[in-house]
């Protein structure tokens, strides 16, 4: 009985530990970005963002080929999802409920974070506003679906990115514990996340509502490093979601 219980708990810690990583896998973080793509595309009169006019904007530099390139883009990375996930055997199903229902799960946790942030250095809460006029149910997902994927890879996926591998090069910084130039990437990352609201949100300088922002920058950037960009991805669209349902007149 005893060698069957152990038996059994050893499967269990097994099974735990292969969702956890399929969960963590890029091929099913790609997967999972596609519904909050065709989500926001879906209410694209609603959702008017900035990160997505950004873009938009390439796209149409490219000219005709854009629409062509964009498909070949997605297919290839599909192509390449779906052979990975079958070269490793990866958990898929599982992984991607599980990568889901964490960014959801976040996404609840970040005002509450927030806010507890903000009394600790004394600041009056100011609740971080989402661009875009959304009246109807889908509206709102599509606005808070686009927020979540276009701002994340521009933010995080990119900027961040591109910011701890430039610290890492700076001679005071290299060779130096990696902690140091991801912290640095986050700090400046997170200030210009709350900078660029004010394209669209005139008092986004003010100083509660941009210490807000950069506070969720923060989280949202050390999210990313942590749990990967699906992740990330769906705590901000679950957050910028509820913020907009429940400010939204009844």
């Amino acid at each position: 009985m005893r060698r069957a219980r152990r038996t059994s708990g050893k499967a269990q810690r097994r099974e735990v530990r292969r969702l956890a990583a399929a969960s963590a896998d890029p091929a099913l973080h790609f997967l999972l970005l596609l519904p909050l793509a065709l989500l926001h595309l879906s209410g694209r009169a609603h959702a008017d963002l900035a990160a997505y006019g950004l873009v938009e904007a390439l796209l149409r530099r490219l000219g005709p080929a854009a629409g062509w390139l964009l498909a070949a883009g997605l297919m290839a990375g599909l192509l390449w999802a779906i052979g990975r996930i079958r070269r490793r055997r990866l958990a898929w199903r599982g992984g991607l409920l599980l990568a889901a229902f964490e960014g959801v799960l976040w996404g609840l946790l970040l005002g509450p974070l927030l806010q507890l942030c903000l009394r600790l250095v004394s600041l009056p809460v100011a609740p971080l506003s989402v661009p875009g006029s959304a009246g109807a149910l889908h509206g709102i997902l599509a606005v808070a679906a686009g927020a979540g994927l276009y701002e994340e890879l521009l933010f995080r996926a990119a900027l961040l990115s591109a910011c701890a591998a430039l610290f890492a090069r700076l001679p005071g910084l290299r060779g130096r514990d990696r902690l140091l130039s991801l912290g640095l990437a986050v700090l400046v990352t997170a200030a210009l996340f709350s900078a660029a609201h004010a394209l669209g949100d005139p008092q986004a300088l003010e100083g509660p509502v941009f210490v807000y922002r950069f506070l969720a920058g923060g989280l949202l950037g050390v999210l990313y490093l942590a749990r990967g960009l699906a992740v990330v991805a769906y705590a901000h669209a679950t957050y910028d979601a509820v913020v907009m349902l429940w400010s939204s007149p009844a």
